[in-house]
């Protein structure tokens, strides 16, 4: 179910109309600040813009808030908030710029949304997955820096062995040269 409703930005001096018709609140401000779009689907209100992905996570979880509690609709907003927020955040960001802390504090507050009734299981198996990719990252990056510690080690060594083995052949060369009149008489 998807309701729609206009919100000021500024909370003062608002009128507040609904037109039954299209399921959509309309809030005006009499000093003509910007007027924000707010829509509710499965009881949240959300921002227009967010309309899509929050469809797309009750198409996908139908139970995410069939345990969820919390009857005050700011807070109840708010956890959808943090919730849309926390995905973008796993999405938008590359495994490398994202810290062991941004992760620790990821399950931290799906942790928080769990305890006020979300059913999260999809989003804690995907954030598992990113503390093994970081950590498999991890490992790979030092395994790396040992290898190239490795080369950096032979490639000196080769370059001593090739240094030794250029002396050798010019004392060979030179082993191997005849005596001229002038060194033996």
């Amino acid at each position: 179910m998807v309701r729609r409703n206009t919100e000021s930005s500024e909370s003062s001096d608002e009128e507040q109309r609904y037109s039954s018709s299209s399921e959509e609140w309309s809030e005006s401000s009499e000093d003509g600040n910007e007027v924000v779009e707010v829509v509710e689907v499965n009881g949240f209100q959300i921002l227009d813009s967010q309309v899509s992905q929050v469809k797309a996570i009750f198409e996908k979880h139908p139970d995410i808030a069939s345990d969820f509690s919390i009857k005050n609709q700011q807070l109840k907003n708010a956890y959808m908030g943090v919730l849309l927020d926390l995905i973008m955040t796993l999405c938008q960001s590359s495994p490398k710029d994202l810290t062991m802390d941004n992760l620790e504090k990821a399950d931290r507050t799906v942790l928080d949304l769990t305890k006020a009734g979300l059913k999260l299981q999809w989003l804690r198996e995907k954030l598992d997955e990113a503390f093994l990719k970081k950590e498999k990252k991890r490992a790979i990056d030092v395994r790396i820096r040992e290898l190239e510690e490795q080369v950096k080690k032979r490639k000196l060594n080769l370059s001593d062995l090739e240094s030794d083995l250029k002396k050798q052949k010019a004392k060979a060369l030179a082993a191997e040269t005849p005596f001229d009149f002038r060194d033996v008489v």
